[in-house]
């Protein structure tokens, strides 16, 4: 996508304070008609909700830093304007940034997107999230687990004062005996305006609420005059993908990179030509469809057990498309643990053939995301999976054997169902376990030997395969392709043995996990902080290096989309990872400000949040 430009940000955003000036004339009018008793109070209540609406794009817009544009002499107006617009809505603005941001920086994700709380079952259950989200935003701003979040710890005492300055105020009306003026004027309107804007801004934009990659996850709308009355929130797949923009500019800037979010198939949906079909699921669809990688929040749909300590897990179809991989490949699982997303590598255990998508988890020792998996998993559980990778695949071969160990069948059974099934006849499997109840897809094993029985040869034994072992059972066996996966001593065994068998290496193919790590490396500097310091090393960022020294710097995606982790360099260099991330304008890198997780230490480094 093309990279913002000063035609669209680093600018001060007068029509957004215009905005506001007019939405409070508005306020004013409307208490001088309720005290003049001038409309009646259906229509008080009416007005007054509109304006809460739209008071709404004001904390949205000083959220972002889209007020002051990045400069600096502006950003006591924006922060006064995002609290006095918060008032009218209800809901304590320090709080607003930071869920807004992490919205942003985890949109659609079951775990960490905050907005995904209006993502209820049911129609009904839908409406009473969206009722009730204003709620929700005090119960994530005052909740005592809400302190493991370092961006939310650093504004627990704003949302604590903007509760009793909203107190305090709600108090003066009624000593003032004017109880009827606020609930008629200002809360009631606020507490009608609130569901309105939890349906339109937050559920039907991201609606079905399965993708989680950036250019599928919310729609653009085209429907004439729908700009006027959202506000350009009809434009909301610009905002994501340019959260700097003001929103007025929003409709110019979508023309700007029209083309390339048409050429992309991105939600672009109204009444044009090229235009999709107004909010239907299978326009958030498109990499599941044309069988791309592609990254969705799963449903999971069947549990199993395979083993004492292993589980078989189906995650349900997305709008009942089949699942396109290659048998042999593998999904990416990630999830929250300690308010961290962890991922690991699972290989399909499904014949493709089928279109279903399952993996097999096992127990590890130390296994941090399997371990969390086999103790939490429940059928209804939303997970983050992403896929399909990989190149452990069948090759071009008329004899195929295969050596397994342990966990290591879990991509191997699909290559071999799919071998059989289109009509492979000389198959083999050597499998090694520890004992008769570690075996993983023993009955699906049974039913391909026993339906293939001359196709299919089955070894299986509860010794270590060594390379005697291994020699054993592959006595006959001299030619075609061989498969490994499993531990690292059984396959270091299989690549001996086949190289004595003057096997070449492109007839085998094999598959071993392991998660690449970087460790740090280079000189290290010192970084300090507004409250503590620490050293990072020139090859991690500020954030990952506080990260892996357990010190609390406020950041949510960690990617450079969101800004919670901006702060000020006040003494030293850094360099920049990225070099132009959605979340920070070039006039606030010139300001010195930079984003934590976007930049490594080049110096001791002095930073102020």
């Amino acid at each position: 996508m093309k990279s913002l430009d000063s035609k669209y940000t680093a600018i001060i955003a007068f029509p957004t304070i215009i905005l506001f000036a007019l939405l409070a004339i508005g306020y004013v009018l409307l208490v001088w008609l309720y005290v003049h008793q001038t409309i009646s109070t259906a229509w008080i209540i009416g007005v007054g909700a509109f304006l809460a609406y739209g008071m709404f794009t004001i904390a949205h817009e000083a959220s972002h830093g889209n007020i002051s544009g990045g400069n600096e002499k502006y950003l006591t107006l924006e922060l006064t304007l995002g609290w006095l617009s918060s008032l009218m809505l209800f809901f304590p603005y320090p709080a607003f940034k930071v869920i807004h941001l992490e919205h942003h920086a985890h949109t659609n994700d079951p775990e960490k997107d905050p907005d995904g709380y209006v993502n209820g079952k049911s129609f009904m259950s839908t409406l009473f999230r969206c009722i009730t989200l204003v709620f929700h935003y005090y119960y994530r701003a005052l909740r005592k687990d809400g302190d493991d979040i370092p961006a939310m710890k650093k504004t627990k005492r704003g949302s604590q004062l903007f509760i009793a300055l909203i107190t305090s105020i709600s108090l003066s009306f009624v000593m003032t005996d004017q109880i009827e003026l606020f609930l008629y004027v200002f809360l009631i309107p606020a507490l009608i305006a609130a569901p309105f804007l939890a349906f339109s801004f937050d559920w039907l934009p991201h609606y079905p609420h399965h993708n989680l990659h950036p250019q599928y996850n919310t729609r653009i709308v085209t429907v004439p005059g729908l700009e006027f009355l959202s506000f350009f929130q009809s434009y909301h797949l610009v905002h994501h993908l340019y959260p700097r923009v003001p929103f007025y500019k929003y409709k110019a800037k979508f023309l700007a990179v029209e083309n390339e979010l048409l050429q992309l198939n991105s939600p672009v949906e109204g009444f044009r030509n090229d235009d999709l079909r107004l909010f239907q699921k299978e326009n958030t669809y498109v990499d599941l469809l044309a069988g791309d990688t592609w990254n969705y929040a799963l449903e999971v749909d069947e549990i199993k057990d395979l083993t004492h300590d292993s589980k078989y897990i189906k995650f349900k179809k997305v709008g009942g498309i089949p699942f396109k991989f290659k048998a042999g490949q593998y999904v990416v699982i990630s999830l929250n643990i300690d308010n961290q997303k962890i991922s690991r590598c699972y290989s399909i255990c499904e014949n493709p053939d089928h279109g279903e998508l399952a993996i097999a988890v096992k127990r590890v020792p130390s296994g941090k995301l399997s371990n969390k998996l086999l103790d939490n998993i429940k059928v209804g559980m939303k997970v983050n999976v992403s896929g399909p990778f990989g190149e452990f695949q069948l090759l071009n071969e008329t004899q195929h054997t295969f050596i397994a160990g342990g966990s290591g069948i879990t991509p191997i059974i699909s290559m071999i169902s799919q071998a059989l099934e289109n009509g492979m006849s000389n198959v083999s499997l050597v499998y090694g376990c520890k004992s008769k109840d570690d075996v993983m897809f023993n009955d699906e094993l049974i039913k391909l030997t026993n339906r293939y029985p001359e196709q299919f040869k089955l070894y299986l034994t509860f010794e270590n395969l060594t390379i005697d072992k291994q020699r054993e059972y592959l006595s006959n066996i001299d030619k075609g392709a061989f498969y490994l996966c499993g531990p690292e001593p059984m396959m270091n065994a299989s690549r001996t043995l086949l190289v004595e068998k003057g096997i070449a290496s492109k007839q085998i193919a094999s598959e071993e996990f392991v998660q690449p790590t970087e460790k740090p490396f280079g000189l290290e500097h010192k970084i300090q902080t507004n409250n503590f310091n620490y050293k990072g090393f020139q090859n991690e960022t500020i954030l990952s290096a506080a990260l892996r020294q357990n010190q609390p710097l406020p950041y949510a995606c960690a990617s450079g989309q969101c800004g919670t982790c901006k702060a000020k360099l006040i003494e030293g260099e850094v360099e920049w990872k990225k070099t132009s991330p959605p979340a920070i304008l070039e006039n606030e890198k010139d300001a010195g400000y930079i984003l934590t997780c976007m930049c490594q230490p080049k110096t001791d480094i002095s930073i102020k949040f």
